[in-house]
């Protein structure tokens, strides 16, 4: 497997995964409450690409050559109602890598991606200094949440609240996962 930060080319690709999650879920029951169409767009991957914030997982054995398994935003930016919650480690904003818009590709999970692109992100942040790893996902994702917890991140509460200001409110709940020295 290969994580690596996304080029242009992955674009398409990314934003498919994306509305495969949407697709998937308008099939079987809203679990990250992403809609196809508004949230993520390509908008959305071409404004990461741009910032140099999209990643990807690759697995040349998944049938074709180089596939995108998977895709997320990496970066420093916390969203504002992160200031709501009292984290279990008080960091300087270049010291938190925080993830966010991470999906696999439905026709490919429960092949371990999920977790292989959770360790490359907690080996960058120890490679480039950080000392803790921040994330959130609505309170109806309980896959995500389960993966997050079997990999050590700690559940610091719920905020409910419209962070985009598109008109409906979610429930959001914030992990934590405070890196230890090597």
């Amino acid at each position: 497997m290969i994580f690596r930060k996304a080029t242009e080319s992955d674009a398409k690709r990314c934003l498919e995964i994306y509305d495969a999650i949407s697709d998937w879920e308008a099939a079987n029951g809203k679990q990250c409450c992403w809609e196809k169409g508004f949230y993520p767009t390509m908008e959305t991957v071409e404004a990461a690409l741009s910032l140099g914030e999209l990643y990807v997982l690759e697995d040349e054995k998944a049938g074709k050559t180089g596939q995108i398994a998977a895709c997320g935003i990496i970066n420093h930016s916390q969203p504002e109602f992160y200031k709501l919650f009292d984290w279990a480690f008080e960091a300087a904003l270049s010291e938190v890598l925080v993830l966010h818009t991470f999906g696999v590709d439905p026709a490919m999970q429960k092949k371990g991606y999920g977790s292989a692109f959770m360790s490359f992100y907690e080996k960058m942040a120890y490679d480039t200094g950080c000392k803790t790893l921040r994330l959130d996902t609505v309170t109806s994702n309980q896959k995500s949440q389960a993966m997050y917890k079997k990999l050590g991140f700690k559940t610091l509460g719920q905020w409910e609240g419209d962070p985009n200001e598109v008109g409906w409110s979610l429930t959001f709940v914030a992990l934590e996962k405070v890196l230890l020295p090597k």
